[in-house]
């Protein structure tokens, strides 16, 4: 019996990896893996000046897409979480993102951040999806 459930978690696990994305009974369209999230952020944000775990806020500059077809609006508020790895580093990665009024957690690839590379407000940013996000329309 413990041989039979293992088995199917392999193939449940094959199947997500192989699409990319898990569409429920009576949702609405799929936004796939590796989908980019261009954004505006609101605040400037530095490595040196951010405590871990700090939120930041942020804009879709360009709609996310999938087949033509619009499935999130530019100008979408966004929300992400900072990382701090160091003095100078920080890692961020968007975890939520508003549409029609819902808020839908999602997780994104870290974009790093060191003494170089921060970030003014305005500065435009782009993260991709790690994890499939099924909007409900």
């Amino acid at each position: 019996m413990k041989n039979s459930s293992r088995w199917c978690a392999l193939v449940a696990l094959a199947v997500f990896t192989l699409t990319g994305s898990i569409v429920y009974a009576g949702s609405g369209r799929s936004v796939p893996v590796m989908t980019a999230f261009t954004v505006k952020l609101d605040e400037a944000v530095r490595p040196e000046r951010v405590a871990n775990g700090a939120p930041f806020t942020a804009t879709l500059k360009q709609p996310v897409e999938v087949d033509g077809r619009v499935m999130i609006p530019a100008g979408a508020s966004a929300g992400g979480i900072l990382s701090k790895e160091s003095e100078n580093s920080a890692e961020m990665e968007l975890n939520s993102v508003f549409v029609n009024g819902h808020m839908y957690r999602i997780t994104t690839e870290p974009v790093s951040l060191n003494k170089r590379a921060s970030f003014r407000a305005g500065s435009t940013v782009t993260f991709y999806l790690l994890l499939s996000l099924n909007i409900d329309r």
